[in-house]
């Protein structure tokens, strides 16, 4: 989830700054980008929700 997360972010930045060249030349360009960064930053939040969740049950169980 968290490699997924991070090629959303990349992907997402690069589509916004496509976006932001094409608005200063003019052009009509598509802010779409914003929604891969965001998916990507949930993602990524995620995954470590997840791995701080299983730290916490292996811990638990050890004890």
């Amino acid at each position: 989830m968290r490699t997924w997360g991070i090629v959303l972010i990349v992907f997402g930045s690069l589509s916004l700054l496509g976006a932001l060249l094409a608005a200063a030349n003019g052009a009509a360009g598509s802010a779409g980008g914003i929604v891969f960064i965001v998916l990507g930053v949930y993602l990524v939040h995620r995954a470590k929700q997840k791995e701080e969740e299983k730290n916490q049950h292996d811990n638990w169980s050890d004890e």
